[in-house]
């Protein structure tokens, strides 16, 4: 399937998971990072925040594919620490777009070691 096709799909399923998180869960969040250039890129790869060099290994970001987010709490301030909201919309991306499109689940399993539980991608 081309990009421009997967490109559909990730929103798609990105606003069935909003859907989800916001409606359902009341889990309110801000996307934080959406597009990115291999400048970009390759900035969260040398400050050891990705895995993608931005030129060699192309990230999901660069194809319009993955979106960081930030949950934030009822004044609409960002919380940034690990919280159990964070797994529930880890849960609800997995069950929408398959568990190996969260960051927090490639940390749980031992693939980064970082906790990259902002990241959803397709």
């Amino acid at each position: 399937m081309n990009n421009t096709l997967l490109r559909a799909e990730f929103n798609y399923k990105f606003a069935l998971f909003t859907l989800s998180a916001v409606i359902i869960h009341k889990i309110n969040f801000i996307v934080t990072d959406f597009i990115r250039t291999a400048i970009e890129q390759n900035k969260r790869f040398k400050e050891k925040k990705s895995l993608c060099d931005g030129y060699k290994k192309i990230s999901k970001h660069q194809k319009a594919r993955a979106k960081d987010l930030v949950i934030i709490d009822k004044k609409g301030n960002p919380i940034w620490e690990h919280i159990p909201e964070y797994d529930k919309l880890g849960e609800i991306w997995s069950s929408i777009a398959g568990k190996e499109n969260w960051g927090g689940t490639w940390f749980k399993e031992g693939k980064t070691t970082f906790n990259d539980i902002y990241h959803f991608q397709y």
